[in-house]
């Protein structure tokens, strides 16, 4: 069975674009490479994210691991809700959609799923 959504890498490892459902799914599939990703500040574009569980949010926490808050980019309302809600914001800043810099590096799609 494939997943309903999934994580691709820029080239650095910096770049997370995530898209879709970020759940147990793709948490499980993505994890590993994840954790070998860049060491530095994280973007994470989360423009096309629709659902996030707690499976999700342990992969934010991987990305916060380095000492570096990361930048979430375009997260809709409702994932803002759930940041706000287990305190998350504190961990990341969040950045809305219209102030992200566009980026032009080739990405690397992490998870089995296709979109």
């Amino acid at each position: 069975m494939g997943t309903s959504g999934g994580i691709n890498l820029s080239d650095d490892g910096l770049v997370w674009e995530m898209w879709g459902e970020i759940d147990v799914a793709v948490a499980h599939e993505v994890h590993a490479t994840l954790e070998a990703a860049g060491d530095g500040r994280k973007t994470l574009d989360m423009r096309r994210v629709t659902f996030i569980d707690s499976s999700g949010l342990r992969l934010v926490i991987l990305a916060c691991e380095d000492g570096a808050r990361p930048r979430v980019v375009g997260a809709s309302s409702t994932v803002r809700e759930i940041f706000e809600m287990m305190s998350f914001d504190m961990l990341v800043d969040l950045v809305d959609d219209d102030a992200a810099e566009p980026s032009g590096e080739q990405r690397e799609d992490v998870t089995a799923g296709s979109e």
